[in-house]
């Protein structure tokens, strides 16, 4: 497996994953492997408010250096996971077999971020085994990335008698509800990173299809504000037509689409639509399919 190579673009400050949905992965017997790379931006610093054994809050300013992953939760069995940070003189592959993403800087001259990347991998079965899996049988796992974080330095430097140098997340143990957070964990910071999609590919998509079209489905659904829609092209066609319908069959939204041969995806916004079931179908002109999905 090649090392992966994390994407460019990242705009904003903090802790950032891209893409927002991964590709699906289209599995069969006859596939070959498959994997799937989940590109992050590091942090330089961020100020929280924490409140320590009843004192009033506390601004703290938290330096960081060094970055690992503890572990990528929700992926189907028998997938692993890769990155590419490398190891220094500090750490090493027993302390950690995923390396660190280090920031460039030191605490005179300030950080900076840096780009890193976790490689999704594995056997044709095992994504086959997948396909239509996950916590609603509909191929969608939501994935959870704990990042260790390691604090070079705390202003002010020390918080409830913890030193703020070289302080990992992980190992401040009974101080970690101070900062109000449930996401900062023993694991480190639960970042809900992506979704990972896995599809039944060759003969198991075939009661799917209809002419010109493949898959189509839509997640999350349930959902209340948007929802991503893909689906799949066979031929290009400039007569494309997505419409949602509500229960009773009135048309309450269409749009033209410009759409390539492969995957496709589109964002829906429920916008000020009612909670409620709403069906919605693609259309090239000669061929419909249609699924549902509810708003909550």
């Amino acid at each position: 497996m090649a090392q992966c190579v994390p994407a460019t673009g990242f705009t904003g400050s903090g802790f950032a994953f891209m893409p927002a949905q991964l590709a699906p992965v289209y599995a069969c017997a006859d596939c070959g492997d498959h994997e799937r790379v989940l590109s992050l931006k590091t942090l330089a610093d961020t100020t929280l408010t924490i409140v320590v054994q009843g004192n009033p809050p506390l601004d703290v300013t938290v330096v960081a250096d060094y970055f690992r992953v503890d572990s990528v939760a929700g992926l189907p069995a028998g997938l692993t996971y890769t990155t590419d940070a490398s190891y220094d003189t500090t750490y090493d592959a027993i302390e950690n077999p995923n390396g660190y993403w280090i920031n460039a800087g030191d605490t005179a001259t300030g950080f900076t971020t840096t780009t890193g990347c976790i490689t999704i991998a594995g056997s044709a079965a095992d994504w086959t085994a997948a396909a239509n899996g996950g916590p609603t049988s509909d191929g969608i796992y939501p994935l959870e990335v704990y990042i260790d974080v390691r604090a070079v330095d705390f202003v002010p430097s020390a918080i409830g008698n913890i030193v703020g140098y070289n302080t990992w997340l992980s190992e401040m143990g009974s101080i970690l509800p101070a900062f109000g957070d449930p996401n900062f964990t023993t694991n480190g910071i639960r970042y809900e990173a992506t979704n990972l999609e896995v599809i039944s590919s060759a003969l198991g998509i075939t009661n799917e299809e209809v002419g010109n079209f493949g898959s189509l489905k839509n997640y999350p659904n349930p959902f209340s504000e948007s929802t991503i829609v893909s689906f799949e092209l066979k031929e290009k066609t400039a007569d494309l037509k997505f419409v949602v319908y509500d229960i009773l069959g009135s048309e309450i939204y269409a749009e033209q689409l410009n759409a390539s041969v492969g995957v496709n995806q589109i964002e829906f916004n429920s916008k000020e639509l009612p909670v409620g079931i709403y069906v919605y179908s693609l259309t090239d002109g000669s061929s419909m399919l249609t699924r549902k999905m509810s708003i909550q």
